[in-house]
């Protein structure tokens, strides 16, 4: 289930259980945490982690420029507003 920029995290020494979402273009590092317990599973972190990867991948497609401002905009989303943006 493992997907390019998302990586599986399960510890067993602290409480946090899910995915993160890490992408890097030119010199800007974008990174977001989707955690099963706020997702309700651990398919739906994923399935959240995955849409947005497409997205914010879609974006940087489409525009050709320095993607800081496209990551700020998607650190700045909530879950349910991250679930809407497609």
């Amino acid at each position: 289930m493992t997907q390019r920029n998302i990586t599986r995290y399960t510890y067993e020494t602290t409480s946090f259980q899910g995915w993160r979402l890490s992408i890097c273009r030119k010199w800007n590092q974008f990174t977001r945490y989707f955690s099963d317990k706020q997702y309700g599973s651990e398919q739906a972190a994923f399935q959240a982690a995955l849409s947005m990867r497409e997205q914010i991948l879609a974006e940087l497609k489409a525009a050709d420029k320095d993607p800081r401002a496209i990551f700020e905009r998607y650190k700045n989303l909530s879950p349910a507003e991250s679930a809407s943006a497609a």
